[in-house]
């Protein structure tokens, strides 16, 4: 999920929380098999719980709890956006104007340019639809993003936008100076 896309329209957005992962079992026997130790691999998790995941996150950042959404940010990113430095980015910028409603138009399985990685991974793309209060709620400014997820461990993780990931890894806040 990307903040700096919506952030360049002003309103701050990034992304998503709670998942449901998808198991599938086999069961077949041919012979007495020597047992090995039982490690599950996570199961990729679901399109619909990324609807969850976004919605979740959305309402963390909306409320300022900056600190819960960095912990579902994408780990490379989380190295590189460390948390000291993005909570004190993200409480510096305000929303420029409130939002009256937020959605999920659509979702889709989808290959994801992760910023900081060279090649892309399997994600989710999820398309929003974001009313913000303008010249009062008859007149909103309606925007519908579509932001990017992406599996880690079985769960759905949010990316920062490439602007955004640029600005972290100079240790800046736009025209805040770095720590």
């Amino acid at each position: 999920m990307t903040c700096g896309t919506l952030r360049a329209v002003g309103c701050g957005f990034a992304i998503l929380a709670a998942i449901v992962g998808a198991g599938a079992f086999a069961f077949a026997r041919t012979a007495p098999a020597v047992r090995k130790p039982a490690v599950a691999a996570p199961s990729a998790p679901t399109l619909s719980s990324a609807r969850t995941f976004l919605l979740e996150e959305l309402h963390q950042k909306l409320d300022g709890r900056w600190s819960k959404a960095w912990s579902s940010l994408y780990p490379l990113h989380q190295r590189v956006a460390v948390k000291a430095v993005y909570l004190r980015c993200e409480r510096a910028t305000p929303f420029f104007s409130p939002t009256l409603s937020f959605g999920i138009l659509r979702i889709r399985r989808a290959r994801v340019h992760v910023p900081g990685l060279a090649q892309s991974l399997p994600g989710a793309a999820v398309t929003l639809r974001v009313a913000l209060a303008w010249y009062g709620p008859r007149d909103p400014i309606v925007l519908t993003p579509t932001l990017h997820v992406v599996a880690v461990g079985g769960r759905w993780r949010w990316l920062l936008s490439s602007q955004s990931y640029r600005m972290y890894r100079t240790a800046a806040c736009g025209s805040l100076p770095p720590v």
